[in-house]
């Protein structure tokens, strides 16, 4: 019986802290209340809503791998990269209609979150390519290298942030007294 008290203790704990970490879409209208707070946008935590994977062919001649796993399919080899949904991302550079994203270290592992062309306040920050409005195509340039987007769900991953974050650039600033002891 106290066995069975511990793990529902356990899954008690577990739900409350996971329920206070709930991520929102960070869309063009979460980023004008962020910044109206002066928030920068670097030193916020991002995640991405769904799993996608990045996938190359390599010619026989050219069989160096920077990341990722190689896969042989018809006699041909493939480099994937896969970016699971919920994996945290830091933000390195910031644009008027775009952010850089990093879900790893390194060079050239920047991936561009941008608002769809006729967005609006609730448009959200999706995963493209620089060049998206011209070719369409589901590439990415990452490392270097031109990828295939393959996704998990359909659509291009989107960028989120913990609700937290969000609405605590929404209340006013607070500090916590300390207290005081008897020396």
């Amino acid at each position: 019986m106290k066995s069975y008290f511990k793990v529902l203790f356990i899954l008690i704990i577990t739900a409350s802290i996971t329920s206070c970490d709930k991520k929102i879409f960070f869309t063009s209208n979460v980023r004008s209340k962020v910044e109206s707070k002066n928030i920068d946008l670097k030193k916020l935590q991002y995640f991405i809503d769904n799993d996608v994977l990045l996938s190359r062919e390599i010619l026989s001649d050219n069989t160096s791998v920077a990341a990722g796993n190689v896969i042989f399919k018809n006699g041909k080899c493939y480099e994937t990269i896969r970016l699971r949904a919920n994996t945290k991302g830091i933000c390195t550079a910031v644009y008027p209609n775009r952010l850089y994203i990093a879900f790893e270290t390194g060079d050239n592992k920047n991936i561009t979150f941008s608002i769809p062309k006729s967005a609006g306040s609730r448009d959200v920050y999706q995963m493209v390519n620089e060049d998206i409005y011209r070719n369409h195509s589901s590439t990415i340039k990452y490392e270097g290298k031109i990828y295939n987007l393959i996704m998990k769900h359909g659509y291009l991953p989107r960028l989120m942030i913990r609700s937290r974050e969000y609405y605590e650039s929404e209340t006013r600033k607070e500090r916590r007294m300390k207290g005081q002891s008897v020396h």
